[in-house]
């Protein structure tokens, strides 16, 4: 089997597990569920957006909400019992997006070394995060395949292989919708004007700048009414939850929550309620497990999940320590080697992650809860696609010990896949 193919086969299976969770996985659970269902519904029937007391979620962007409530009012009219289903549903074929377009962008930055996009699909798959959000009503899947896009478009840019102006507005258009998705597209859009600024530092090359420009209008063009309506309404164009805490930015957050390990529960027991409001390892427990008992333990049944689901969590945990540790040492050699050659292609998916990580840092930091409900790695789900690059590129430089690498993701598959439809929950 070539690499093309083993990497094709790798984004099929993933899109199988992601059916497989769309249909079996409860509607109306997941992350804040009800809030997303509610902005979509509200949409659907209203063909306005949201005031403040309308609905939880009335400070995201419109973009994922129109969507998901076209869909759900068509299986509305359709007659199914549940209509939100279609909701679910309609992550599958983003996640086969991601898959496809995350083989894309490895392909364009190293068209010569394919086991790299292997790898990465094989991360997105192994990694829980994105079968389990996709599973869900959210709108984070979509987020991170408009990021992704962006990155593929842009790479495509800064390597030569696409000039003119059509592919630097097909990079502003998939760059604006990204913007009127999530908060979070934020990090890509930075990512990807500095990435241009870095390229043309390097070449001195006018075309880079006339791209971004064409680039960043589009987004403006999109975008721009979007987040003038909140500057106008609201004051704040981002985000304008009101504060938890009333204290300076750095002191909402004790030393404990940048510098706690949660050792050993982390890996003994990585559920809530422990090592709450500790960065790190609630981020980790349920970036590789499932913290809050929303997948692998149902939480709302039960205060602790059963033995086997312990068993299961513990697992999980361990074997997430050796692709999590690629990912990290490949991020910084790429981010190493980029920033000193100025490359702006390659800059696209080192800085994506550094970005991500600043992002959700100044998140969590700011709006502080007593329950930690904002640690939720799904707020970085626009990064994973480049930790999956970059923990391809690190595999890449193993040699034979790749295939021991690729034993331990074959391991966490199973970890992906919903069996609570089954009675294993």
């Amino acid at each position: 089997m070539t690499a093309r193919r083993a990497g094709l086969a790798v984004v099929a299976l993933a899109t199988l597990i992601g059916l497989w969770n769309a249909l079996s996985y409860p509607a109306g659970a997941g992350f804040d569920a009800a809030s997303h269902r509610e902005y979509a519904d509200f949409l659907a029937h209203h063909w306005r957006l949201p005031h403040e007391n309308e609905t939880p979620e009335y400070y995201s962007p419109p973009f994922y909400y129109a969507l998901a409530g076209l869909v759900v009012r068509l299986g509305g009219a359709a007659g199914l019992a549940e209509p939100h289903k279609l909701g679910q549903l309609l992550n599958v074929p983003i996640v086969a997006g991601i898959g496809l377009l995350t083989l894309a962008l490895a392909g364009v930055l190293w068209p010569g070394r394919r086991t790299i996009g292997v790898a990465a699909a094989a991360y997105l798959v192994a990694c829980p995060l994105l079968l389990k959000t996709g599973s869900m009503f959210n709108p984070e899947p979509l987020d991170a395949l408009l990021s992704v896009a962006a990155l593929f478009l842009a790479a495509r840019i800064l390597t030569g292989s696409r000039h003119g102006a059509r592919a630097a507005l097909g990079l502003g258009v998939v760059l604006g919708l990204g913007e009127l998705t999530r908060q979070f597209a934020l990090w890509t859009l930075a990512v990807v004007a500095l990435a241009f600024g870095a390229a043309w530092l390097r070449a001195r090359d006018v075309r880079i700048l006339r791209s971004l420009a064409l680039a960043l209008v589009a987004v403006a063009v999109l975008a721009g009414p979007w987040y003038g309506y909140r500057a106008t309404t609201y004051g704040n164009a981002v985000f304008d939850r009101p504060l938890t805490v009333d204290k300076p930015f750095f002191e909402r957050r004790p030393a404990s929550f940048y510098l706690g390990t949660g050792l050993p529960a982390t890996i003994t027991a990585p559920y809530r309620p422990h090592f709450v409001n500790k960065a790190w390892p609630q981020t980790y427990a349920d970036l590789w497990g499932d913290w809050y008992g929303v997948f692998s333990w149902n939480r709302a049944a039960a205060p602790v999940p059963s033995r086997a689901a312990h068993s299961w969590l513990t697992a999980q945990m361990l074997l997430g320590l050796v692709p999590s540790a690629l990912a990290l040492l490949g991020w910084l050699a790429l981010l190493a080697r980029s920033l000193r050659r100025l490359d702006g292609a390659f800059l696209l998916p080192a800085l994506l992650p550094l970005a991500g990580l600043a992002g959700y840092l100044y998140f969590t930091v700011g709006w502080p809860t007593h329950d930690g409900d904002v640690l939720k790695p799904t707020y970085m789900l626009t990064t994973m696609p480049a930790f999956a690059l970059c923990f391809g590129f690190a595999c890449d430089r193993l040699g034979r010990a790749r295939l021991l690498v690729g034993v331990l993701l074959a391991l966490l598959l199973p970890f992906a896949v919903y069996k609570g439809a089954v009675g294993w929950f």
